[in-house]
């Protein structure tokens, strides 16, 4: 190292000048080297340059703080029963970019719903879906069951569909308008993946343990109204508890979308059907 210093201290004049670290600033200044330069004090030479440093990394590290006190915020307000719902909107809205960028770089889905627990919410999938699609997924999803349920379950290809007699044998016992209409849109929505051709068992389990990492919904007594149950399962693990088919159906279509997750290739007719009604003008019953 010596003699290499020697080199360079021996053709600093004669030789292409040498990039400027720190070692090499503190040598000019101790022995006075200004060719090439403006003349300036040490300090003035410095300074500005630390100056610019920290006025660049400041609003980088106070960024930094900033998302994780609105994290730490959520995860404690994720844990008490009584929650600040405008406060966690508010919260939720800020560190979307966050989020964001978690999802386009693969980060595990257990470390974002572990930052981000409210996603576990169905009100918050929602929410995160219309924040990136202005779509009200909820609202679409049961405009499309109201429209399609009656044609659906007309089909032949679901006359004798296991789902399809459980449901007719439901449909004696009650005689409610309401009841009734909202058997027939469980029903439907059950049975969308057998009018496609496509795998039911990657769409929901019915009073079946879920086998399937992806996306899928988990569905107990599904005509009983006083007990049945429908859970939202990702990666074989609970995600969300739904009040009821229309809601079930909205956050396994939004799951997929806002974790971006590619649609399995036995469930992509169904999936790419309810795509297609969600994000485009409402169309006749004909069109099934």
């Amino acid at each position: 190292l010596l003699w290499k210093r020697a080199l360079k201290d021996r053709f600093k004049y004669v030789r292409r000048p040498i990039e400027d670290d720190e070692q090499v600033l503190r040598n000019k200044c101790k022995f006075g080297h200004r060719r090439g330069q403006t003349r300036k004090s040490s300090l003035a030479e410095s300074k500005p340059d630390d100056f610019q440093v920290q006025a660049e990394e400041e609003p980088v590290h106070l960024v930094g703080s900033t998302m994780d006190a609105h994290i730490k915020w959520l995860k404690q307000e994720y844990m008490k029963t009584q929650r600040n719902w405008r406060e966690v909107d508010n919260r939720m809205k800020v560190t979307t970019e966050v989020r964001r960028k978690m999802i386009s770089e693969k980060a595990p889905l257990k470390e974002i719903l572990r930052l981000f627990p409210f996603l576990r919410c169905p009100y918050q999938l929602f929410r995160e879906f219309q924040l990136l699609t202005h779509m009200d997924i909820y609202k679409k999803t049961v405009e499309i069951l109201e429209i399609y349920s009656e044609n659906i379950l007309s089909l032949y290809t679901v006359r004798n569909n296991p789902i399809n007699i459980m449901l007719q044998e439901n449909l004696k016992r009650h005689a409610e308008g309401d009841i009734l209409k909202y058997m027939k849109m469980t029903a439907a929505c059950l049975l969308l993946p057998d009018v496609f051709g496509d795998d039911s068992s990657l769409f929901a389990a019915v009073n079946k343990e879920v086998q399937v990492a992806t996306p899928v919904l988990e569905v107990k007594n599904p005509f009983d109204v006083n007990s049945c149950e429908f859970t939202l399962y990702v990666e074989r693990e609970e995600l969300a508890q739904l009040d009821d088919c229309a809601m079930a159906l909205a956050a396994l279509v939004a799951t997929f979308h806002v974790f971006n997750i590619p649609c399995p290739r036995r469930i992509c007719r169904t999936l790419s059907f309810l795509h297609s009604l969600v994000f485009e003008e409402r169309r006749s019953p004909t069109f099934l």
